[in-house]
């Protein structure tokens, strides 16, 4: 599905290429959602875009995510979000930018997840003049997500922190819930490094000389670098958590143990004087008194119990 946002504000969508007549196309931005080859190939003709950033987007090397030449700038983003089964995955995002205009390709599952948070996005970007500022846009967009998504995963921490230090209630799932955690603030810190070098270079690019949108820029790096500490705190918050907890368990396994040794001693001495008695040898004493079967009972049930005061004065009960 394509979906473009007019030059006279106005929007509409096209399910494939063969909807549009390039000559009357005077767009600010163009989206596609779950591209294939026959679009990237209409915009390759039509337009002259360059598609290599999108083929080689796994690799390492920076030119995977950020590339331009005279005629456009490329930028590969790597976007966590949560999917429809509540778990966070990452997407590729890619934006090339021209002086004809905008380009933006990604997932329709991204694309939805953004339109269900941002639901006032397009009347935002209808409210841009020029294409000037809907690249701003661009930038501060994927900034202000970077912050609201750190921040969702903030505040699940500190209700998790809260279950478990204030009011001392954990399940036995409490540790996978936390390794979870701990994997998206992994994914977020990830794609926001690579953001903000993404961002560097554009920075010093011939592009951004011309666009000129350097100061924007600074001021959403500035704003990534404050996300990063959050990101960070999250890390500790979740370290001391993970600590935490594994101390409550050995704690409570030690009480376990303490139990188990107390049950053991107690029931220990009575089975010995039992066991004792129950050899049947021809020459012991006791089998011919007449209290024997009583006083044998009595040492059983003091044996018992003995051991059950001396551990309660212990503090082991």
């Amino acid at each position: 599905m394509i979906e473009i946002l007019l030059a006279n504000k106005k929007s509409f969508q096209a399910q494939s290429v063969s909807e549009l007549t390039v000559s009357e196309l005077d767009f600010h931005v163009m989206q596609f959602l779950d591209y294939g080859k026959s679009e990237l190939s209409w915009l390759e003709e039509n337009y002259g875009l360059d598609f290599t950033i999108m083929k080689h987007f796994e690799d390492i090397e920076i030119s995977s995510h950020f590339l331009e030449n005279e005629f456009q700038a490329a930028f590969h983003f790597s976007i966590p979000y949560y999917s429809k089964e509540k778990r966070m995955i990452e997407e590729p995002l890619f934006i090339i930018i021209t002086q004809t205009g905008l380009f933006l390709f990604s997932s329709s599952n991204l694309d939805a997840y953004f339109n269900e948070l941002y639901p006032a996005k397009i009347k935002s970007l209808q409210r841009i003049k020029d294409l000037k500022g809907i690249f701003n846009f661009q930038f501060e967009f994927i900034s202000d997500y970077f912050a609201d998504i750190t921040e969702s995963l903030s505040r699940k921490v500190k209700v998790l922190a809260n279950k478990i230090l204030v009011e001392k209630d954990f399940s036995s799932n409490v540790m996978d819930i936390i390794t979870s955690y701990n994997f998206n603030n992994l994914l977020i810190k990830e794609s926001l490094l690579e953001t903000r070098r993404v961002l560097r270079l554009y920075m010093k690019s011939d592009w951004e000389q011309e666009v000129d949108l350097k100061e924007s820029v600074r001021a959403e790096l500035n704003d990534m670098l404050v996300i990063s500490d959050y990101i960070q705190f999250n890390f500790d918050r979740l370290d001391d958590l993970k600590e935490n907890v594994s101390n409550k368990i050995d704690l409570e396994q030690n009480h376990i143990f303490k139990m188990l040794t107390v049950v053991t001693v107690c029931i220990s001495l009575p089975t010995l004087i039992a066991g004792v008695y129950g050899m049947n040898f021809e020459s012991m004493p006791e089998l011919t008194v007449d209290f024997g079967y009583p006083v044998v009972i009595l040492a059983m049930i003091c044996s018992a119990i003995l051991p059950f005061i001396y551990f309660k004065r212990k503090k082991w009960l």
